[in-house]
């Protein structure tokens, strides 16, 4: 589901400095979202940040962004957003949050103008980057078997399961000497139009022909960490390099329809008639 539209940015807070003044005062704004889990049990979440895909390098998240996410049970762990020029949908590349029962995490992206950082050797150095978008959060189905069983996703949860997401933009002025002047910070409205929101979980699917028995385990946990959308794509690439002549179709397709993955595979000859 939709959280809600974000929006970062490290820039002048005017285009131009006024005639006769040799620089203005500078804005840094991150995105942060409290995600409270308000079940008896830990969950996993995926957040996906969504941009339309741009060549200006500072009018993307492509290598501009830090993220910290904060647990109950992990203090500030630190990444940065995976994805490229040619990239719309952005993800945290400390991979899933995971909150236990009643617990709250902190998802705090900022755009990269602090110096090197882990993961983000070429940080900004110029103020001129925004970029706007909206989040997405995600129920997603998780690896439910060992390898070689690799495509094997089970459902977190029979039921919608109840969150609180409580998202903000808060920004830090800095005068043009670099000194920090002010703070501000602004709740954001949820896409919901409430906090109080039910996620419905992704659906598994379990996909265990010998055929896919050689894929490596790498492989199989990025699985995972995809929408259904684009893991239906990769599986659609992974059939066309298979050598289908001893593969169980029939089985196949109907694993695929049962996982609502709108592709069917069928056997074909390639001697010209």
């Amino acid at each position: 589901m939709e959280v809600s539209t974000f929006e970062l940015i490290f820039k002048p807070q005017s285009p131009a400095a006024p005639q006769g003044v040799a620089a203005v005062d500078r804005v840094i704004q991150g995105y942060f979202l409290a995600i409270t889990n308000l079940e008896d049990r830990t969950y996993r979440y995926a957040l996906d940040f969504i941009a339309t895909p741009v060549s200006d390098p500072l009018r993307s998240l492509a290598g501009n962004t830090v993220v910290f996410v904060d647990t109950p049970s992990t203090n500030n762990q630190q990444g940065v957003l995976n994805g490229s020029l040619s990239s719309k949908v952005f993800r945290p590349s400390t991979g899933f949050v995971e909150i236990p029962a009643h617990g709250t995490a902190l998802v705090v992206v900022l755009p990269s103008a602090f110096g090197p950082v882990p993961g983000d050797p070429t940080p900004l150095t110029q103020p001129n980057f925004e970029v706007r978008g909206f989040v997405r959060i995600r129920l997603p189905a998780l690896r439910s078997g060992p390898f070689p069983s690799i495509f094997n996703l089970k459902p977190q949860s029979e039921k919608p399961v109840k969150v609180l997401l409580t998202p903000q933009h808060r920004a830090t002025f800095l005068t043009a000497a670099g000194e920090v002047s002010d703070q501000t910070q602004t709740a954001l409205p949820n896409a919901s139009g409430a906090a109080l929101n039910a996620l419905t979980p992704e659906k598994g699917f379990v996909l265990t022909p010998s055929v896919f028995d050689t894929i490596p385990p790498e492989l199989a946990r990025g699985l995972e960490l995809l929408d259904p959308p684009e893991r239906a794509a990769l599986i659609g690439g992974l059939m066309a390099e298979l050598a289908a002549e001893g593969a169980d179709l029939k089985t196949l397709n109907a694993a695929m329809k049962a996982a609502d993955i709108g592709l069917a595979v069928e056997r074909r000859s390639l001697v010209p008639a």
